[in-house]
């Protein structure tokens, strides 16, 4: 029985308990004319998930496949690039939803000629940048949703300390946007490029203006 207990272990691929979807995003940096911008979609509005979102390109991670590579992997498919216009610098932190869900975030450089990018029609609007810069010196407006416990009738407060006094935490959920032109990038891209910009000003880097 221990020998199998051992197998079963050993084989398991461990998650992040309450984790059932895992996805892959990549924060393209491109160059025009010579200043340094991120890259977003407008997703296709055929979609049936989120049509008309401002998002990185990125999508779900297939079984068996390494974050990194599947965040090169749907930038391929969704910009209609190779994987040799792609230099990925490296991974930030992953963001954790409310909604079952963690999303790892890669940085990289798209070495492209934004105007001749052969997107995707079928997943994508249209694409469109914002300079980092922009981003260095308009800092985005955070909102916070207060999300509380909604308790059935029959939930058995009597197994738990103080009953229906007990102190359950409500979730903090930050939801943060940034306005520019006539685009507003907001939710969970907005997350991923206000971490972006963090680190890049938590290592002192305080302009990104054109060269």
């Amino acid at each position: 029985m221990i020998d199998t207990l051992i197998d079963l272990i050993q084989a398991y691929k461990p998650n992040t308990t309450g984790v059932r979807r895992q996805s892959s995003v990549l924060i393209p940096l491109i160059q025009r004319e010579g200043c340094w911008h991120l890259l977003f979609e407008k997703r296709a509005l055929t979609l049936k998930s989120q049509p008309g979102e401002i998002c990185f390109p990125g999508g779900s991670i297939e079984e068996v496949e390494h974050s990194s590579t599947a965040a090169i992997r749907e930038t391929c498919e969704e910009l209609g690039i190779q994987t040799s216009d792609i230099q990925v610098i490296g991974q930030i932190d992953s963001i954790l939803t409310s909604f079952d869900m963690i999303i790892h975030c890669y940085v990289g450089i798209i070495n492209y000629d934004f105007d001749k990018i052969p997107y995707s029609t079928d997943e994508v609007d249209h694409i469109f940048t914002i300079p980092v810069q922009y981003f260095i010196d308009h800092p985005p407006a955070t909102y916070t949703i207060d999300s509380k416990f909604n308790l059935s009738d029959d939930f058995p407060y009597h197994n738990i300390p103080d009953g229906k006094n007990y102190n359950f935490k409500s979730m903090k959920y930050p939801v943060v946007f940034y306005d520019y032109e006539a685009y507003t990038v907001w939710g969970l891209t907005a997350r991923m490029t206000q971490q972006f910009i963090s680190l890049i000003q938590d290592g002192h880097i305080h302009s990104f203006k054109c060269e």
